[in-house]
Order: C-alpha cells, then structure tokens, then sequence
C-alpha cells in the first residue's frame, strides 16, 4: 500500500512540476500530506484520506479558469493549515484546536472512527474558518458556484469510502443492509448540507455577526453530538 501510495504521489507531483510555480504550493501540500500519512502519528488517518482529496480537487479544476484556480489554490492552502496546525500541535504537546481535540484525545481509536471524527472536525469546524480568514463576503459571493461545484468531486470519494468500509466494518455494514442502502445517499446529502452550512457560515460572519454567533453555537452543539455518536458507535 505504500509503495502505490508512493508511486501515486510521484505521478501527480511530475504532472505538476510541469507547470506555473503558482503549483508548488501544492505540491508542498500533498508532500506534507504524505508524510503525515507515512507517519506513526494518529493524524496519519486523516491525511492519508485528505491527501487523496487533494488529488481529487486538483485534478477536478485541472482546466479551469485562471481566477477559478486562484480561488481553489487559495482555499486549499488555508483549509490545510488548520490540520497541519492541529497535527503540529499534537505532536509538540501544545493546545490542540476545540474541534480537533476529539480527534487527538484517544491513541487507540480505529481508522474508521479517526477519518469520521476528522471529516467531522475538517468539514464542520475548519471550512467557515479558512474561508472568513481568506476571503471577503465580496469574494465569497463571486466564488460560490466554484466552491458548490466540488461537491460532484466529493461525492465519487464518497462513493469509494462508503464502500471500503461497509465491507471492511460489520456495523456499518448492518446500518447499510437494515436501511436497504439509504445510508449511503443520507450521507451524500449531509456532506452537500454541512459544505452548504459552512459557506452560509462564513457570509454570515462578515455580513451578520449576532447571526453568525447562533448559527456559530448551533454548529459547535452538532459537531460534537456527531463526534460522540461516532465514539460510542462505532
């Protein structure tokens, strides 16, 4: 697994190295997430799965518009910081982010549960955050079809997660087969709703703070009822 993880890694990055040097912070994004993912660290969990969105993102706006990349360079390179800042944090045994303490508390969780809790922490904790800390309401309404457009993207990851473990994970697969496979698009409609919710977060937080701040302590309340289910059920 390794070695493919590898030799993946080294594809991409000659795809990339071929082009402007506005892509070697992208490179140095999926080096860095490669790394943690060869790593002993727990963060090793998430990064493997978010260097393959990476890859994903990448590839999805490959032919895209030079101010339509600009925006997703943008974001991904924020976004990424608040899990490298987390994964750091960690290691140097210094204050962990709210949302990512779930995630770093316990060393013996399963990797099911280590990639549920960081999807649940990056999604519903990290998004709102890297997108008011990059971007105006001014960009973030001229970019909004962009950032929904990725969703397609997500989705066929989501497809082939959903199916690793419902054959890898007995309870998971008896969710899938008590629900007739309802899981499966219920799942696909709560990633589209929570990237929907983290963008009318972050509008809100430049536009509207007393709505921001409701919406804001709604959004904490969820994460972590989602992190417990994941905790105590899986």
């Amino acid at each position: 697994m390794r070695k493919y993880r590898f030799t993946f890694l080294f594809i991409v990055l000659v795809q990339l190295i071929g082009y402007t040097q506005e892509k070697d912070i992208e490179i140095e994004l999926l080096k860095k997430l490669d790394s943690i993912s060869r790593s002993n660290s727990i963060a090793r969990h998430f990064a493997s799965l978010y260097f393959e969105t990476t890859v994903l993102s990448i590839n999805f706006f490959a032919n895209a518009d030079p101010a339509v990349k600009n925006f997703i360079e943008r974001l991904e390179n924020n976004f990424a910081g608040f899990f490298f800042r987390s994964a750091d944090a960690n290691f140097n045994k210094t204050g962990i982010p709210v949302v990512w303490q779930s995630y770093f508390r316990d060393s013996t969780l399963s990797p099911l549960q280590y990639k549920l809790l960081g999807i649940n922490a990056h999604i519903n904790g990290d998004i709102w955050q890297a997108l008011t800390s990059e971007f105006s309401a001014e960009e973030l309404m001229k970019n909004r079809m962009t950032y929904l457009r990725f969703q397609k993207g997500l989705q066929k990851q989501y497809q082939r997660f959903y199916d690793e473990y419902v054959s890898s994970n007995l309870k998971t697969g008896l969710v899938n087969n008590t629900t007739l496979g309802l899981s499966r698009i219920y799942g696909k409609i709560m990633l589209s709703r929570w990237r929907k919710r983290q963008l009318r977060l972050a509008i809100l937080y430049h536009t509207d703070k007393i709505k921001f701040e409701d919406a804001l302590s709604n959004l904490n309340r969820k994460r972590e009822e989602l992190n417990r289910l994941i905790l105590r059920n899986l």
